[in-house]
């Protein structure tokens, strides 16, 4: 990828942080990366800006909570400092899990004001740049955006909400040459599930379960958003790349109900 200049939403850890790590590596040699980091986290973002320093990037963090419907704009007046915009990564992201019988008005509107209306606002920041720039957006949604994962709540909701709004979005954008995709992450070790992995058994749980045979680490999914960002995914658009490792595909591997010489219908 040539020199580049993104945003990274939820870029302080975990997936958002190897995304900015892989543009940075993947310009060094092109005139380096410009990129507008966003998080809560802000130390963690100030160390990650200091590191693609060093690498040769230049790095704009930006601290703020994208459940603010005012965040999204202020990333995109950050950018102007580049001159223009080719790629957003729309990344940052959490869970507030609970069965929605029980779940609470509050947490619904902010799982779905950070997953759905904040990349929504941000794509509508960028617009301009990014059609100037005949640039790429990329959503990071997950694979219980159309497999319902109890008990996720609002989860799984928000993430299909978010491909369609890419889709969306593809239809709407791919006349000014915009391009508009998601990934979604399977099972992924990131700091946000990693005390869920030091249990007893789940990681090895969780590993037989894929036919790969391991759960997926943030530079596996940074790979594929680093993909559909640069010149080899031009023609590319209002996709979902799912990255688990193969795990969607193995419902029926599950159900011991028939045998070899009686293959399901």
């Amino acid at each position: 990828m040539s020199a580049v200049r993104a945003i990274v939403t939820g870029a302080a850890r975990g997936i958002g942080r190897a995304i900015a790590l892989r543009l940075a590596r993947d310009a060094a040699d092109h005139g380096g990366a410009r990129l507008v980091l966003s998080d809560m986290h802000g130390d963690e973002l100030q160390v990650l800006a200091e590191e693609l320093r060093q690498m040769g990037a230049q790095a704009v963090p930006v601290v703020g909570d994208l459940s603010q419907s005012d965040a999204p704009l202020a990333l995109a007046q950050a950018a102007q400092a580049f001159g223009g915009l080719d790629a957003v990564a729309s990344n940052a992201g959490f869970g507030t899990f609970g069965l929605l019988l029980d779940y609470a008005i509050e947490d619904w509107d902010k799982i779905f004001a950070v997953h759905v209306r904040a990349p929504w606002l941000l794509a509508k920041a960028c617009h301009a740049e990014l059609k100037k720039s005949r640039g790429s957006f990329v959503i990071t949604a997950s694979i219980s955006g159309t497999h319902a994962t109890p008990p996720g709540g609002a989860y799984s909701a928000s993430k299909a909400a978010a491909i369609m709004l890419a889709r969306q979005l593809a239809v709407e954008w791919g006349p000014d040459g915009i391009r508009v995709n998601t990934v979604s992450p399977g099972m992924t070790l990131t700091p946000l599930t990693r005390d869920m992995y030091t249990r007893p058994g789940v990681l090895e749980q969780r590993e037989a379960r894929v036919p790969l045979g391991r759960v997926g680490q943030p530079q596996d999914i940074a790979n594929a958003v680093a993909f559909l960002m640069g010149p080899d995914a031009a023609y590319i658009s209002g996709t979902d790349l799912v990255v688990d490792g193969g795990l969607v595909n193995t419902l029926m591997a599950y159900n011991r109900s028939w045998k070899i010489d009686q293959p399901p219908s």
